[in-house]
């Protein structure tokens, strides 16, 4: 019934997928597909499935990640509060439970590594790395992969994103040489997509990335989402005002921003203190 809700809710046909497999290979299997909700509790049922969880992976044969966890316990959590909503429970299961706190990700590359892998890489590879840099998006079809030419504005010199994951639009401002690197690429375009490979859309790049990162000689881990990372990181090092980089990345919050970038903000705890008045007579 949820599943189903989240159809039609607009929820992406993939986030539907991932969820429908968790629940047939994972969750069933540990809560049991045939238990009452009404007859589960937090820690006779909820506590020993977290545990679970933090079990080892089947595909990496390495203990989950927090944050993968925790995408579970609110996949499940997301579930029961239906439930309860819809008044088919009482009582969610889950209730009492305290979210663990995940570890940032440290990201180890740096834009001289990128344009090392963009060396390396198939041109549509390059393509797509130079505008996730130059725009922030979230890789992946939610939003590099839906851009269309029809989103740039090449007279105001933005381009609109829509991000799937908030439901919002957002407008990103371009420098004049990203600006004509667009007009160099759409008059090569033969497709409504800025991303491209042989005129169709694109859906996926992560295994052509990865043989263009093992070709530039990176030792470190690296993925695309590394690049929307590096739009904030850079902008803020060099003095780019947190609200505005906030909206540019278009999180729901500048809160959202401040917790995961604002060690990234050269001087300003330094600046902050400088405000300081003496206390003592000069």
């Amino acid at each position: 019934m949820y599943l189903e809700h989240l159809r039609v809710s607009g929820r992406t046909d993939k986030h539907i997928i991932t969820l429908a497999g968790l629940l047939k290979n994972m969750f069933f299997e540990v809560l049991g597909k045939d238990t009452p909700v009404e007859s589960m509790s937090y820690l006779n049922d909820m506590v020993p499935f977290m545990r679970q969880m933090q079990g080892v992976s089947e595909q990496t044969r390495k203990p989950r990640s927090q944050t993968s966890v925790n995408r579970y316990c609110d996949y499940v959590d997301a579930i029961f509060n239906f439930g309860v909503e819809m008044k088919l429970i009482s009582s969610n299961p889950m209730k009492g439970r305290k979210k663990a706190k995940e570890r940032p990700r440290d990201v180890q590359v740096n834009v001289y590594d990128l344009r090392r892998i963009m060396d390396y890489a198939e041109p549509h590879i390059r393509w797509a790395m130079e505008v996730c840099f130059n725009l922030g998006t979230r890789p992946g079809p939610s939003e590099l992969f839906a851009l269309r030419w029809e989103h740039v504005d090449f007279e105001k010199s933005t381009v609109r994103i829509y991000a799937t994951k908030t439901k919002t639009f957002r407008t990103v401002p371009v420098t004049p040489a990203f600006l004509e690197r667009l007009r160099e690429m759409r008059d090569k375009s033969q497709s409504s997509y800025i991303i491209e490979y042989r005129g169709k859309p694109v859906t996926t790049i992560r295994k052509s990335f990865n043989t263009a990162c093992d070709l530039a000689g990176i030792k470190v881990p690296v993925r695309m989402y590394d690049l929307r990372h590096l739009f904030a990181t850079t902008m803020l090092s060099n003095g780019a005002d947190l609200a505005a980089v906030s909206k540019l990345m278009g999180h729901s919050t500048v809160k959202m921003t401040a917790d995961v970038y604002y060690h990234y903000l050269e001087g300003e705890k330094e600046k902050a203190v400088g405000k300081l008045p003496s206390l003592v007579g000069v």
